[in-house]
């Protein structure tokens, strides 16, 4: 067919355009899988990254509850709260994130029902530190339901992380692929467009405005992708495969703000190996064949930062091999796992803390299980009870049990599982412990328990309280024999008071009446003779009265209430005011002294206090006299001070005996009751009086409660 040639250009033009259309398509379609697969890849680290962080924060939570255990130091759960708060939305993010892929949200939900009863496991055992102590705590970490948890949560963590890799691997080599095709259907656009370009050269500029249409998406694309990585916490790399090692090729901007290092300086040849860990360096390079075998490898190990420390690194590599299957690069990505290891290293402390604790413990710790199986028997259990933990560990808790208590303990045990009631759990009971031995001896039991994933674990501190009963029985016997001894002496002391009253009445009724029938006949010796015997009666029916007093002080029930100690004081101070209106004396007297007490029988004692420092201060001229109080040891002090005629204090442990006085009759009258009822009265209450004083110097009397 012959065709003009206006034709035959018509033709040409057609075709060209017809080829440019159908590039330009080619490549834009390319581009946009180009991005569309790019942005899938930084998908999937996010996603990894977001697994490790939660992963992380679940390890520090655990870290610091075990530290707080440990210590009871509430700076330690700082990194448990900020556990808890983070783990929210990063479980929300993963939700939007694996939105996509049903395997990962069935993983992930089953992520998520693992996260509460393991924070919640942790609260408790926080809880029981507060609340119970180091010990009860100290037991419930040693039953290794929380690690059981942690395990389970690395595993799922762990498959999840595995699913996202193969994704990552699937994504990068789909990546790879668009973007070579998309190399290719714009290097074949660019060559049509040049051969096309003397024919038409309006179809050229549309085919060049068509690429640089597409090569703005690239860019575009590419800018996402690098903002994408920026903010990830994993560094991307890729490496040559050559003979002689594996040089960089490509590092994530990202390496600047997690490492220290600029770009350039990352791909310096030898820049990994010169950074490795001394320590760590023979092993890495020992497992970097197995990534030329098996075409993957991960690794752990520490990499100097920029400014000089060592960071623990996981590093996951995967090899890439060209169409003839040589391997031609890696690629991999880095994240800093320090926190994780210091978190992972905390917890082993903390267990070998626990370990050491439980070994050293003077008490009995022994664990069991939902069945009543012993699990765990501490060396205080093996002293205790005899046996070896070989022995134990395994057999029923009856085996300690006296055969007479069995049933009991099996019923509470259904009990307990079945209903929940508990009457021993959590409590400190006393029971009966049984030895090897057969012999039979008092402990104290204090039980926990906790869930194990489906079952229940039992952990109980026992106590051999052989020697605190034989104590509490001698403390017992000599308390009443004191008791009796006191009751006889009272008796005593009331009878004999009584007794006495009668021949006193008749000496003075006679001494009376020969004073008022026969002082006439009397000389003046007589009269002083029978003067000092009326005296005599007098004192002694006062030293009756005293003592009587003092028996009914002794025999009083207490009547405990608030007491203002100022008030009475204040108020006896008035009363000598009025009895004596004449003497000039200073009271000073704190405001408000609040104790509790028998009112009655401390106002006695204040009395006797007030009235010997009134007594005392007769020759001072001004009579001074104070109540107060101080602090000693936390505890106040009460205190009567006065400036009277004071006292030696070579004879101060004599003050507070009956009829023990260091100043004679004619000097101070008095019968030497008063101390000693004060010293009884302050005893009854718990507390006890002493006195410091100088001759000539003043008196002070102090008193607790």
């Amino acid at each position: 067919m012959n065709l003009s040639l206006e034709r035959k250009i018509q033709i040409g033009f057609g075709a060209g355009v017809a080829i440019i259309v159908a590039v330009g398509a080619a490549a834009l379609q390319s581009t946009a899988a180009t991005v569309e697969s790019a942005a899938w890849v930084a998908h999937a680290l996010e996603v990894r990254a977001d697994l490790a962080a939660a992963l992380a924060r679940l390890t520090d939570a655990e870290a610091s509850a075990r530290g707080y255990v440990i210590t009871g130091d509430d700076r330690f759960l700082q990194p448990y709260d900020s556990a808890k708060l983070d783990l929210v939305p990063l479980v929300a993010r993963l939700n939007s994130l694996t939105a996509d892929n049903p395997a990962q949200r069935l993983r992930l939900d089953s992520l998520e029902a693992l996260i509460p009863p393991r924070l919640g496991r942790l609260q408790r055992i926080i809880d029981m530190r507060r609340q119970q102590g180091a010990a009860a705590a100290a037991g419930a970490v040693a039953t290794g339901e929380g690690r059981t948890l942690m395990d389970e949560i690395r595993r799922l963590v762990a498959r999840m992380e595995d699913q996202e890799q193969r994704l990552l691997a699937d994504r990068s080599a789909a990546l790879q692929a668009k973007a070579r095709l998309a190399r290719l259907a714009v290097l074949g656009g660019t060559l049509v467009a040049f051969t096309l370009a003397t024919l038409a050269s309006l179809l050229v500029s549309r085919e060049l405005a068509g690429r640089r249409r597409a090569e703005e998406a690239a860019r575009t694309a590419q800018a996402r992708f690098q903002q994408l990585v920026a903010s990830s916490t994993a560094v991307l790399y890729a490496t040559a495969v050559t003979p002689t090692g594996f040089p960089p090729t490509w590092v994530s901007e990202n390496v600047t703000r997690i490492m220290g290092y600029e770009v350039a300086e990352s791909l310096a040849p030898n820049w990994w190996i010169d950074n490795l860990h001394p320590e760590d360096r023979p092993r890495v390079l020992a497992q970097v064949p197995e990534l030329l075998s098996r075409g993957e490898l991960v690794m752990e190990y520490r990499f100097r930062h920029k400014d000089g420390t060592y960071r623990w690194i996981r590093d996951e590599a995967r090899l890439q091999r060209d169409a003839l299957g040589t391997a031609s690069e890696v690629v991999g990505a880095w994240v800093d796992i320090t926190a994780r290891r210091r978190a992972e290293e905390a917890v082993r402390t903390s267990e070998e803390q626990f370990r050491i604790l439980a070994a050293t413990a003077n008490d009995a710790i022994v664990s069991a299980n939902s069945r009543g199986d012993i699990t765990y028997f501490n060396p205080g259990a093996e002293r205790a009870f005899g046996y070896a933990a070989a022995e134990a560990v395994g057999q029923p808790l009856t085996l300690l049990i006296p055969e007479r208590f069995q049933a009991a303990h099996r019923a509470g045990l259904t009990r307990y599982l079945t209903t929940g009631e508990a009457r021993v759990v959590g409590k400190t009971v006393e029971l009966v412990g049984r030895r090897k031995d057969g012999t039979e001896f008092p402990v104290d039991l204090s039980l926990a328990s906790w869930k194990r994933g489906p079952d229940v674990a039992f952990t109980a501190i026992i106590r051999d309280i052989t020697e605190r009963r034989r104590a509490e029985a001698e403390i017992r016997a000599r308390t009443a024999q004191l008791e009796a001894a006191n009751k006889d002496l009272e008796a005593f002391s009331y009878s004999v008071s009584h007794d006495l009253r009668a021949p006193l009445r008749s000496i003075d009724g006679f001494s009376q009446a020969l004073q008022e029938d026969y002082t006439a006949r009397l000389d003046e010796e007589g009269r002083s003779h029978l003067r000092r015997v009326r005296a005599a009666t007098k004192r002694m029916e006062q030293l009756i009265d005293d003592l009587l007093h003092l028996a009914r002080v002794s025999r009083a029930e207490l009547q405990s209430e608030p007491v203002d100690l100022s008030a009475l004081a204040r108020s006896i101070f008035a009363e000598l005011r009025q009895r004596e209106p004449r003497r000039a004396v200073e009271f000073a007297c704190a405001d408000r002294a609040p104790v509790r007490g028998d009112p009655r029988l401390l106002r006695i004692a204040l009395e006797n206090l007030l009235g010997n420092a009134w007594k005392f201060t007769l020759r001072r001229q001004p009579a001074h006299i104070e109540f107060g109080s101080v602090a000693q040891d936390g505890r106040p002090v009460y205190f009567v001070r006065d400036n009277g005629a004071g006292f030696d204090m070579a004879y101060a442990d004599k003050l507070f005996g009956p009829f023990q006085r260091l100043h004679g009759a004619t000097e101070f009258p008095g019968s030497g009751i008063g101390l000693a009822t004060v010293h009884r009265i302050l005893q009854r209450h718990g507390g006890r009086v002493w006195a410091e004083a100088v001759v000539d110097g003043g008196a002070t009397f102090y008193f607790t409660l």
